[in-house]
């Protein structure tokens, strides 16, 4: 069985930071008016060094609106930075709720209705923390410029918020005047170039003859020049090439094809044939990209498969699925940032989990739900050699190159400090302040640690729903602070 991830109780926080703000890193940002005149950090860490026990550090309400719901919203974490992203925005605020809150727009015109958006990524431009992310919008024109699909790309400083690079891709070339994307299929992205990759979706039977029902987007910010690839779902980039399945044409046949493709040009290079119906994109490592099959092969058998794809080579390894008796109708995988990439059949853990080696593409580990010792948990995030993820009890820790679980210590508690109370050795804990800083409430945490979906050497993040009256508030942004 997993061990579980230690849950520490929030006064901890206060110690954590205040021993730590000596010799931590200190952040560049200038507060707005009314924050604080310094910016004390996070706790500094070693650059491979991966959390493995969280103290909930502050609590944001998201409000409810017309536009965003449960499903639209999403979490991040970038650098020292909690992010949350919808379709009007991301919205990013130091960790520790010391200094002032930023938000970035998702459209700069009122005619701009914003579809969908990407969840934020964490690249690195130039030395800094960037927070990337991509909207998938409709354009509905005024005056002489007539409606157009699009999506924007936006690289922000992950400390103000500030742009450092932003690319639209107008669709109009690729798919005809006032034809665009609905959806965000899939996404992906090379942390040390901030390249992006996007599957879009097509609007309507017009956009879906000329991109295919899925079309790969793809974004630089070095050059600031975009590309659109038709009949492509992605995922993976690595150092401006693309690699991805072939999707279904005009005539609606799909085509089990993995291709590598230049993303400056849109031409693709190579073509890997699998003989399977259909490939989708489940998700890539430092080096690999990830797609997913199922076929049915006779006698209530499935061919259920994963295919890891070096981007680079474009040489291709071959999963197959221990799971036979039934249909397997998608893998996620999450990379690890280094060497490692852990896969389920599903967000919610499904029946099987299977460990890649990122660097050859072969497994490494894995099981299935039928394993007499062990349950597959709910992945939520990876991080330099640690695989975050939730049962039903509570949240637990994987060794992304073995599958083995990580000891954390015995739990403490996590219930919810009053405010004003003290801890045991009569230290105030965290009540009022500063868990009521530029917007953190920490009235709102329920006190249950929940595993981070984004994971960064100085922390996490994760979603958790309103409880009680809070009927303004759409979500509870809580960021998390590492304590090992």
């Amino acid at each position: 069985m997993q061990r579980p991830m230690a849950i520490v109780g929030v006064a901890t926080a206060v110690v954590l930071l205040a021993g730590c703000s000596g010799n931590g890193d200190k952040s560049d940002s200038k507060p707005e008016s009314g924050g604080s005149a310094t910016a004390p950090s996070a706790p500094t860490a070693a650059s491979f060094d991966p959390p493995k026990a969280f103290v909930a550090m502050s609590a944001f309400g998201v409000e409810r609106t017309a536009k965003d719901n449960a499903y639209t919203l999403q979490a991040g974490m970038v650098g020292q930075t909690s992010l949350i992203a919808g379709l009007t925005g991301v919205t990013g605020r130091d960790i520790a709720a010391h200094v002032t809150p930023w938000t970035a727009p998702s459209a700069a015109a009122s005619t701009t209705e914003t579809l969908d958006v990407t969840a934020p990524m964490g690249v690195q431009l130039d030395g800094k923390d960037v927070v990337a992310i991509a909207y998938v919008q409709n354009d509905k024109g005024q005056g002489t410029q007539k409606a157009k699909g699009q999506v924007v790309f936006q690289w922000l400083n992950a400390t103000d918020g500030k742009k450092v690079a932003e690319v639209t891709a107008d669709l109009t070339p690729a798919l005809g005047a006032g034809q665009g994307g609905d959806n965000v299929v899939s996404q992906a992205y090379d942390a040390a170039t901030g390249q992006i990759v996007v599957g879009v979706g097509a609007a309507g039977e017009e956009a879906a003859k000329k991109g295919g029902e899925v079309f790969t987007v793809y974004a630089d910010p070095k050059t600031q020049k975009s590309t659109v690839i038709p009949f492509v779902t992605p995922a993976g980039v690595l150092n401006g090439v693309v690699a991805g399945a072939k999707g279904s044409n005009q005539e609606g046949a799909a085509d089990g094809t993995i291709v590598i493709a230049d993303g400056t040009t849109g031409k693709i290079t190579k073509q890997t044939p699998t003989k399977q119906d259909y490939l989708n994109a489940a998700g890539s490592g430092s080096k690999g990209a990830y797609l997913a099959s199922n076929s049915y092969v006779g006698n209530d058998k499935y061919d259920n498969a994963l295919y890891s794809v070096d981007i680079a080579s474009g040489a291709v390894v071959q999963t197959k699925s221990q799971v036979v008796d039934e249909q397997v109708s998608t893998f996620t995988c999450w990379g690890d940032q280094a060497k490692a990439v852990v896969c389920t059949s599903g967000e919610s853990g499904g029946k099987e989990i299977i460990g890649f080696d990122d660097t050859t593409g072969k497994k490494t580990w894995g099981y299935t739900d039928k394993s007499a010792s062990r349950v597959i948990p709910a992945v939520t995030a990876a991080f330099h050699g640690i695989v975050y993820a939730q049962t039903e009890a509570q949240p637990v820790l994987m060794d992304a190159a073995t599958g083995a679980d990580v000891p954390t210590g015995t739990p403490a508690s996590s219930s919810k400090p009053s405010a004003g109370s003290t801890s045991a050795d009569g230290a105030p804990s965290q009540g009022n302040d500063p868990a009521s800083a530029n917007g953190s409430d920490m009235s709102l945490y329920n006190g249950k640690l929940k595993s981070p979906t984004a994971v960064t050497r100085y922390g996490g993040a994760y979603l958790q729903a309103p409880s009680g009256s809070n009927y303004d508030l759409q979500s509870i942004l809580i960021a998390l602070a590492p304590t090992a």
